[in-house]
């Protein structure tokens, strides 16, 4: 999680999302038609933001758990103790889980029921945006019709491939909201499959999307290699680069 957004004013710990999006993932869990029992997470940064505020939801609600995937370990443990001591109440609503979401996501779905729902997504991982498509992929089938998703940073690179992909799935509700120049993407399930023709869609797009230069090359290349070639150009074009602004 990019720590482009700072604390708000009266925050216990440090998190990130402004305060509509923060009202917004809290509203979307009070709100909902069916009180959401399974929560899930991934990139908790410091715990302040999205983390918190979907706990403090969940317990307000009176029901629900939230499974937290951070994969920064300089930063687990400070998340874990942040949460622990900023809402005792609802941290007991929350496990935290380390690593990256292609390992953490399989061994964690291994270890639950075999009716597992998962109620409500939240996504805002690394800046990869193929690491949103198969967070999808490997959730999709356990959110049930009703089920909400939302994602951080869907106006830049994390979410380039995420937000054009499910838009065009029939099986979903989507809007894009821009609480923050960063962007909100929700999508709410309205049918357990979408039809034929919208996948085949989506389908096509994420394949252009995967095939522009750009993103051939930051497949192909070495992270290192691109940091190196990002740091060599001027501030903002490699900003621009970067958040595929």
């Amino acid at each position: 999680m990019d720590s482009h957004q700072s604390a708000t004013a009266g925050d216990v710990i440090e998190g990130q999302l402004n305060p509509q999006e923060r009202a917004f993932i809290t509203n979307a869990i009070l709100n909902a038609p069916v009180k959401p029992r399974v929560a899930l997470e991934v990139g908790t940064w410091l715990g302040g933001g999205s983390t918190l505020h979907v706990l403090r939801a969940l317990q307000q609600n009176g029901v629900g758990h939230l499974y937290g995937i951070e994969a920064d370990s300089s930063i687990f443990e400070r998340m874990v103790a942040n949460i622990r001591k900023a809402a005792p109440e609802p941290a007991k609503r929350f496990t935290p889980i380390f690593g990256f979401s292609d390992k953490a996501i399989p061994k964690w779905l291994a270890g639950q029921s075999g009716d597992l729902a998962i109620d409500f997504v939240f996504l805002d991982g690394g800046n990869n945006p193929m690491e949103q498509i198969n967070e999808l992929r490997l959730l999709d089938k356990y959110i049930p019709v009703g089920g909400q998703l939302a994602s951080h940073d869907a106006r830049i690179r994390k979410g380039k491939f995420l937000v054009p992909y499910m838009e065009l799935l029939d099986n979903w509700e989507t809007r894009l909201h821009d609480f923050s120049d960063y962007g909100i993407f929700y999508a709410r399930k309205i049918r357990e499959f979408p039809s034929e023709t919208s996948l085949k869609a989506a389908k096509a797009k994420l394949r252009r999307m995967r095939c522009e230069p750009k993103e051939i090359a930051a497949t192909v290349l070495p992270s290192w290699l691109c940091g190196a070639i990002l740091r060599m150009l001027p501030r903002r074009l490699a900003k621009s680069l970067s958040d595929d602004r």
